[in-house]
């Protein structure tokens, strides 16, 4: 398929949170007015039930999807938090509301998702936005219910860090990305939960993905097996960017510049294949899925959460830079 895919609501979600802190840090509020656009879009096609349709839209077979409604929990939270206006607090209400009916007895849900029967362990990255809005609602309930499903995830780390379940596919080795989304998940859910032991348990999986890229100058391989294999000769630039995320946030808790060095670096390779030429000018600024552009994650496609996921490691990373003389 040449030219644009139709309209993706799950990243759609998690994009507005990025052209917030944009906005903030330039004051240029073009950013903010498109982040309420594309919220409002976002509005206006949450089902009855509070949930939001899985794949893109429209969709050739509307099914509500819990990955993709934990994901725009997040920017319903963020324009919340930064207009105070309740029409974007009530529609992340029904959402969440929605992914708390369906959750187990352990915190996860039982129908599986995407391309796993049961529930993959970066669905952590759900379980963040269900404490967020748990905490802005003071739904004591629902926080307990998503603390029991970050520690069910927690609890199937291996001897290696490794953390079964958490690629797209049972038994497939896991790109970056997914890693990146449940380490950031358990990350940011033991910092709602203010559990250090559960962040704590995502250190030897960040230590190894940390020599991996210093063994390669920043760039990490595009997957790995649950042995640290790694799988193809590729880099997912998206798990690259959200990687060198985790990082820094490791870093925060406990300052290294090492880890700072390392997170510069593969934030770096991601902006070396960054397309800043093109006469196609939808193209200018894109990050491919992979590098080459022919590798396994998004082959020869330019997702726009590579951008953003982008954005995000710069500007934290800079804030970083700046406290050193």
């Amino acid at each position: 398929m040449l030219g644009w895919s139709r309209a993706y609501p799950e990243t759609t979600g998690y994009i507005i949170p990025t052209l917030l802190e944009v906005a903030r840090r330039s004051g240029d509020e073009s950013h903010r007015a498109r982040a309420i656009r594309l919220g409002k879009w976002l509005l206006s096609i949450q089902n009855a039930d509070g949930s939001w349709n899985g794949g893109k839209h429209p969709s050739r077979n509307p099914t509500p999807s819990v990955f993709n409604t934990g994901q725009i929990l997040k920017g319903m939270v963020a324009l919340w938090r930064s207009s105070r206006d309740t029409v974007w607090l009530d529609a992340a209400g029904r959402g969440s509301s929605w992914l708390a009916v369906g959750m187990g007895s352990d915190g996860l849900w039982k129908g599986g998702d995407y391309r796993s029967t049961g529930t993959p362990s970066y669905y952590s990255h759900v379980l963040w936005p269900l404490l967020e809005v748990a905490a802005e609602r003071g739904d004591d309930q629902a926080r307990e219910a998503a603390a029991r499903g970050a520690r069910t995830i927690v609890a199937r780390t291996r001897g290696n860090g490794v953390i079964s379940g958490w690629s797209f596919q049972e038994g497939a080795p896991a790109f970056t990305h997914t890693i990146a989304y449940t380490i950031r998940g358990i990350q940011e859910c033991g910092r709602i939960l203010d559990d250090r032991a559960m962040m704590d348990s995502v250190t030897p999986a960040l230590d190894t993905l940390v020599r991996r890229s210093e063994l390669r100058a920043g760039a990490l391989p595009g997957a790995f097996d649950e042995e640290w294999k790694p799988a193809g000769d590729y880099v997912c630039l998206t798990g690259n960017a959200q990687v060198a995320r985790c990082v820094l946030i490791q870093e925060a808790r406990s300052p290294d510049l090492r880890l700072v060095s390392a997170a510069a670096k593969m934030v770096d390779v991601v902006c070396g294949h960054q397309r800043l030429q093109s006469p196609i000018a939808g193209i200018r600024g894109a990050v491919g899925g992979s590098a080459p552009l022919s590798g396994a994650y998004m082959r020869f496609r330019y997702p726009n959460w590579a951008a953003k996921y982008l954005c995000d490691a710069i500007m934290v990373l800079s804030d970083r830079l700046e406290k050193e003389p």
